[in-house]
């Protein structure tokens, strides 16, 4: 009989034995960075047509909810913006850990701003 208990006998054969991780292209910040600038590509006319219909084809039995509509959506376009092109956050999981890959970091603009600059854009939409 094996002395070890099960779940280290599992756990050993999804093991690597040559100490290199197996990282592909999906795992690379490149990827991460190519994504998130082709959502911002494709969610920027979209928020520019959610600006249109807010403020020109609101109707008028919505005109008191108009301006809550137009602070929500900017913030939106603001937390969106925040995390696909300025700050582009690389987690590196189960750890709390990361660093940032967007146009701020370019700018050498410190890691703990950005993490505040996110929180606050995080904070700040309503509900």
């Amino acid at each position: 009989m094996n002395s070890k208990p099960l779940f280290v006998l599992n756990s050993i054969s999804f093991m690597n034995s040559t100490c290199i991780p197996d990282i592909g292209y999906f795992d690379s910040p490149e990827f991460l960075s190519l994504v998130l600038h082709i959502n911002t590509t494709i969610s920027t006319p979209i928020h520019l047509f959610g600006f249109y219909c807010i403020i020109w084809k609101t109707p008028m039995a919505m005109k008191s909810a108009k301006l809550y509509l137009l602070n929500l959506h900017i913030w939106v376009v603001v937390f969106d913006y925040s995390l696909s092109t300025l700050t582009i956050p690389f987690l590196l999981l189960p750890h709390f850990a990361g660093y940032p890959l967007g146009i701020l970091s370019w700018f050498d603009v410190s890691v703990l701003l950005q993490i505040t600059m996110v929180f606050i854009f995080v904070g700040s939409k309503k509900s």
